[in-house]
């Protein structure tokens, strides 16, 4: 009761003090969109010309999954204030809401032409051409995007697969691993992996650790010896991490070294004893090896891989 009288305050506050541009994301960041909807409805009979008031009104229809109500709002603030790229990129969204697909891309250019920097109108011009299979010009717009924002995971993840579309398959791998390099967990990192070990890349692997799906970069050595790599010691922090939090947990480290029976041993105890050293709590009993002089044998896309030298992780929980 107390929080919700502090909204309330907090909502009247704003609403006295601030303009639109003040007010209207308060109720998208505290998702009370039907109170935004009030109070802006309140400001726009107010002040009929207040492009914002009717943007804002706009986008809380939109959230409440109202875009014929929400476009009507959106088209206002356009009429009212024809050069802001916002405004009309809203409209496309609304558009794409009503599955009127050719006026939601012609806002979308139209946005661009506005503002050429509009990050999401590139990024959504963009998905809209992977809808249409026109995998070039859906390259052209996420690499805009990726130009302007780096990091953006929707286009990384994106310009993945449409370099696989297009059947650039050194580009594609690259991508994959630019897009698990910067976003290496959640579902997206297991589908990215997963498109990466069809391409025979095997850098990135996914793992049922427990009862958790995780996403681990392989474990690589220097050359002959049984020195982890930077890459897999971070795997190794995260597998610690999983084992200090669930004390139930098993982690049964197997090593492969095609010809070396000698090697992955040393490979497997020598992982074992980084996890020790950094998390001595967890005990050797919770880290049982395995190693084999053989290649590891992988399914994948319905065939097998041979890996002559890999490391696996079989868990288990008490």
């Amino acid at each position: 009761m107390k929080k919700f009288i502090a909204v309330l305050l907090a909502a009247s506050v704003l609403a006295a003090a601030g303009c639109a541009k003040v007010v209207g994301p308060y109720y998208l960041q505290q998702e009370e969109y039907k109170e935004g909807v009030r109070v802006m409805g309140e400001r726009l009979r107010e002040n009929p010309e207040d492009a914002d008031s009717a943007y804002y009104t706009g986008r809380y229809y939109l959230a409440l999954n109202e875009p014929r109500k929400g476009l009507v709002y959106l088209e206002k603030a356009v009429e009212l204030a024809p050069g802001n790229a916002d405004y009309v990129f809203w409209t496309g969204v609304a558009y794409w809401a009503l599955m009127d697909f050719d006026r939601e891309r012609a806002a979308y250019e139209k946005a661009v032409s506005l503002d050429p920097n509009h990050i999401s109108a590139h990024l959504y011009l963009g998905h809209g051409y992977v809808d249409r299979g026109q995998w070039a010009q859906a390259l052209k717009e996420y690499d805009v995007v990726l130009g302007l924002d780096p990091y953006n995971p929707e286009a990384l993840y994106n310009r993945a697969r449409v370099l696989g579309e297009l059947d650039r398959k050194s580009g594609e791998i690259a991508a994959w691993k630019r897009f698990l390099e910067y976003y290496p967990d959640g579902s997206m990192a297991m589908t990215a992996t997963e498109q990466l070990n069809l391409q025979g890349d095997f850098s990135y692997r996914n793992h049922i650790i427990g009862r958790r799906n995780v996403t681990l970069k392989s474990l690589t050595f220097k050359p002959g010896t049984s020195v982890p790599d930077a890459g897999g010691r971070d795997s190794l922090a995260v597998l610690g991490a999983m084992m200090k939090v669930n004390s139930d947990l098993t982690v049964h480290i197997v090593a492969y070294v095609k010809g070396d029976a000698t090697l992955a041993k040393a490979r497997a105890v020598a992982l074992r004893d980084y996890m020790l050293n950094g998390n001595p709590g967890i005990g050797r009993e919770r880290l049982p090896l395995s190693w084999f002089g053989t290649a590891e044998k992988v399914e994948v896309g319905g065939g097998v891989v041979a890996l002559d030298q890999a490391v696996n992780f079989i868990t288990e929980v008490r």
